[in-house]
């Protein structure tokens, strides 16, 4: 018996409960694609909420017997709070979460699976059957894939309907786009009339419509990207000017206002704001469904060791101890060529931390952008290779060479990057190897998704039509109206780049001017010293993540927004060696 079995049998009344406050759960779970019943997921449900209840008395518990008296009702409120959140967010936000972002996959797919049945079917083959061979299509295709597999089962295991087994699919995903396109099929079955037609141009009308979706998505995101620097601006200037107030002139007292409240709105609320519009971004913007991960995989493993090691030896110790760190020897060299160079220049050692910490993102995060600039770059090209590479394909298909026969005499011709890959392609064919084998190399090494997809259509095309010049044309006019809505969406979103650069310049300029002008009637000066100390560093650092999402905006991928991050933190140092510069026209402009 599995726990989810137990968990079931000994909480399935708590799940009743869950169930009759939310009604729609049945249709959120079935359309999440989780693959559980809705009385199961109720159950699991029903079981975090009792655990939820026995923590809150548990942490209240502890906290009557060791918090002082005045953190006591914070505490409690949260506790009594914690179950009501875990029933609202099991109960309600999570299903519905699950269904939409389940029906945002399928959107993000559904564009070249419609392509992929039109070629398919452009060849000679049924719809059902061009469906059902997307089965084992799984790493291009992971949402669809599934629901092939499903359509394979139900209709050969269980004697469903072909029509009524593509009815339960479109009803199981709570995608209109879907749902239009599989019921306009089903009717024009039942009406008798062209399906073949019908596809085709259902097809090419969904790539016209990626155009509009494109420049609605563009708008929405120069909305967020506008509202969310206005709110962190106004935020961060806000809090800091309190602060400054607050220790430069000892009559003023503001409660709430103290060093913790800063630390946590600057390194954990910013932030944490900053990576939620990324992720609204992320969800706003059309995108393909394949990732390349090696760029996070450098980051991971290169950038993000390199930026820890540097925080340990060059940030960390003026906070601390140098005697307290691992690298105690090597801190206090790094510590001192650091204030040997700011008081050369002239620059208060209260910026010390933020110099650093600047510092270690531009170090750290300059593997990752070489990786991305020198390797990650070439492979956007590829697709555009591929693009051409089958429109001449069609060409010289109609002069009634085979498939293969086009593909290793094209090899000869220059595709860009793809060409490389397309010459080991046609030596594999000239060698006997078959095009199934031949394919599965290639997607191994061409890390691009659209290209990878174009290239198994073409593979299935000649596998299962013999690949006729007709099956190839409309195979080449789809990826060229992908090429050509790639084309539309980077032209829509590239001029939002400057709203984030924008942005962080403002920001990182704007708080150092503020420092440097509180510093000229500071009272206490111990206070405000560490003000700085946690104000500039947590600027940089969320001018780090402006950087990310300037990237994210204006290409859609959240690797390109390193280079960006390396420049706004070169930006950043820049600034903050001037410093000495403010102090000299704040002095001039306060005689």
């Amino acid at each position: 018996m599995t726990f989810i079995d137990v968990v079931h049998r000994y909480f399935n009344w708590v799940g009743r409960l869950l169930l009759r406050f939310y009604p729609n759960i049945y249709i959120d779970i079935k359309s999440s694609g989780i693959g559980l019943h809705p009385e199961v997921y109720a159950s699991i449900g029903g079981f975090a909420f009792i655990i939820s209840i026995f923590t809150s008395i548990l942490v209240s518990f502890i906290s009557i017997l060791s918090l002082p008296i005045a953190y006591i009702p914070f505490v409690l409120a949260f506790s009594m709070f914690l179950p009501v959140l875990v029933f609202i967010i099991v109960g309600f936000i999570l299903p519905k979460a699950l269904s939409v972002n389940n029906a945002a996959g399928y959107d993000q797919e559904a564009p070249y699976v419609f392509a992929y049945m039109s070629v398919m079917v452009t060849g000679g083959i049924s719809p059902y059957t061009a469906f059902e061979r997307l089965d084992s299509a799984e790493i291009l295709f992971k949402k669809f894939s599934k629901a092939a597999k499903r359509f394979k089962i139900m209709v050969r295991a269980m004697g469903w309907d072909p029509l009524s087994a593509f009815n339960d699919i479109a009803s199981r995903v709570k995608s209109m786009l879907i749902k239009d396109v599989i019921f306009g099929y089903v009717a024009t079955v039942g009406a008798g009339g062209d399906v073949v037609d019908y596809l085709v141009k259902r097809s090419r009308d969904v790539f016209s419509g990626l155009v509009v979706k494109i420049k609605s998505a563009g708008e929405k995101m120069s909305t967020l990207l506008e509202s969310y620097l206005a709110a962190s601006f106004l935020l961060i200037m806000t809090l800091n000017v309190m602060y400054m107030i607050t220790i430069s002139i000892a009559r003023i007292s503001i409660p709430g206002i103290n060093v913790y409240s800063l630390f946590f709105f600057s390194y954990f609320l910013m932030p944490f704001l900053s990576i939620v519009v990324i992720y609204l971004s992320d969800l706003v913007q059309y995108r393909e469904p394949g990732i390349i991960w090696d760029p996070y995989i450098v980051f991971l493993f290169v950038s993000l060791p390199i930026f820890i090691f540097l925080l340990c030896i060059a940030v960390i110790p003026y906070f601390y101890p140098v005697y307290l760190q691992p690298f105690a020897w090597l801190s206090t060299r790094v510590v001192s060529t650091i204030n040997f160079v700011l008081i050369s220049i002239g620059v208060e050692l209260v910026y010390a931390p933020a110099f650093s910490m600047s510092m270690a993102l531009f170090i750290s995060l300059i593997p990752s952008t070489l990786y991305e600039i020198l390797v990650f770059r070439k492979y956007s090209k590829i697709s555009n290779g591929v693009v051409k590479f089958l429109r001449d394909m069609v060409e010289v298909r109609k002069t009634g060479l085979s498939p293969e026969k086009c593909i290793t005499s094209l090899a000869e011709r220059d595709y860009g990057y793809f060409t490389k890959y397309l010459r080991e392609a046609a030596s594999k064919i000239a060698l006997g190897f078959p095009l199934r084998r031949v394919y599965e190399d290639l997607m191994a090494r061409v890390k691009v998704w659209r290209a990878n997809v174009f290239l198994y259509m073409l593979i299935d095309a000649i596998e299962v039509g013999g690949g006729t010049p007709e099956t190839i044309e409309n195979l080449a006019y789809f990826a060229e109206m992908s090429e050509a809505v790639e084309r539309e969406r980077a032209a829509s979103i590239r001029i939002l780049l400057i709203i984030p650069y924008l942005g962080a310049v403002i920001l990182i300029s704007s708080i150092m001017f503020m420092a440097v002008y509180m510093s000229t009637f500071a009272v206490g000066i111990v206070e405000y010293h560490v003000a700085v100390r946690i104000i500039v560093p947590a600027t940089v650092l969320n001018v780090l993540f402006m950087g990310l999402m300037a990237g994210k905006v204006s290409t859609g991928i959240l690797a390109s927004g390193f280079k960006h991050a390396l420049l706004l933190s070169l930006v950043s140092m820049a600034t903050i060696l001037l410093s000495p510069r403010m102090a000299t026209f704040f002095g001039v402009f306060g005689r």
